[in-house]
């Protein structure tokens, strides 16, 4: 170990941006400290926070896919429906799963219900 930090060390003293910090308490741990002000990452905070929040929108819209609607419902209520789907999606993915697992039930509930009515073979 002794060995890795005095190699190290001796890489850093030869580069004049960066400065070696070796704590009095524990001189084993150090910390490597950059003094040039280059920016590393190009893009800033409020970029990253809005590519995910897009993301996130743009997956939940695309996921959800809610019941066939009323034929008298107007294309803003429909709109809005699929909206209140998404943001339940993004809130709470749990009931989707629920939602999903209950019409799935209910199909396989009308498979027999009209398999043994009507005779068919489905």
């Amino acid at each position: 170990m002794l060995i890795y930090c005095i190699l190290l060390y001796s890489l850093l003293y030869r580069n004049g941006n960066a400065a070696l910090t070796i704590p009095s308490t524990n001189p084993a741990s150090f910390v490597i400290r950059d003094t040039s002000v280059t920016d590393v990452c190009p893009r800033k905070r409020l970029e990253i926070i809005w590519s995910c929040i897009a993301t996130i929108l743009a997956s939940s819209w695309v996921a959800v896919h809610p019941n066939l609607p009323h034929r008298d419902d107007s294309k803003l209520k429909k709109i809005l429906r699929r909206v209140e789907l998404m943001l339940w999606a993004i809130i709470t993915p749990e009931l989707i799963i629920y939602w999903a697992a209950r019409q799935w039930y209910g199909a396989r509930w009308m498979e027999k219900y009209f398999r043994g009515e009507f005779g068919m073979l489905i």
